[in-house]
């Protein structure tokens, strides 16, 4: 920040590399665009970018509860609850057992499920194809460990 020639402060003069040198404003600017280009994939499926997070997670055969769903989806535990409900309409998503006080209530996909995201996944892989992110593939490889780094670094 400058000071003008009264002592006051006056705006901050930037050029476009200095923003385009904040890693983190470029990584928001880059998500907003992947998120638009997914969100349309999931729409087209009637899913949301968490409930595409949902089905991706409990495929993996890993036994989640709600709360531990909702911190690897990126929403509040509160949030998850209803995105759950409307699954469990829709049959994507089933509860393994009735809930007992102070117990887990694990969830699992049911086979409507794993079909929905049969069809999604090819799709999801195909958005991620490293020309369409306009990188070689050394650096898709490249981008998504350091992002990965990124993301278990937060834990």
């Amino acid at each position: 920040m400058t000071r003008d020639a009264g002592g006051g402060k006056s705006a901050v003069e930037l050029t476009g590399q200095d923003i385009d040198a904040l890693v983190t404003w470029s990584l928001i600017r880059a998500a907003h665009r992947a998120q638009r280009d997914l969100t349309e994939v999931f729409a087209e499926h009637g899913l949301s970018p968490v409930q595409f997070g949902v089905l991706s997670h409990l495929a993996t055969g890993a036994a989640f509860t709600q709360a531990q769903l909702a911190r690897e989806v990126l929403v509040r535990p509160q949030s998850i609850s209803g995105v759950l409900d409307g699954m469990v309409e829709r049959g994507l998503v089933a509860r393994e057992a009735e809930r007992a006080k102070g117990r887990r209530n694990p969830l699992a996909l049911t086979p409507a499920g794993h079909d929905l995201l049969a069809v999604v996944w090819p799709e999801v892989r195909r958005a991620n194809r490293p020309e369409l992110l306009g990188l070689s593939e050394a650096e898709a490889a490249t981008l998504n460990a350091v992002l990965l780094r990124m993301v278990d670094g937060a834990r």
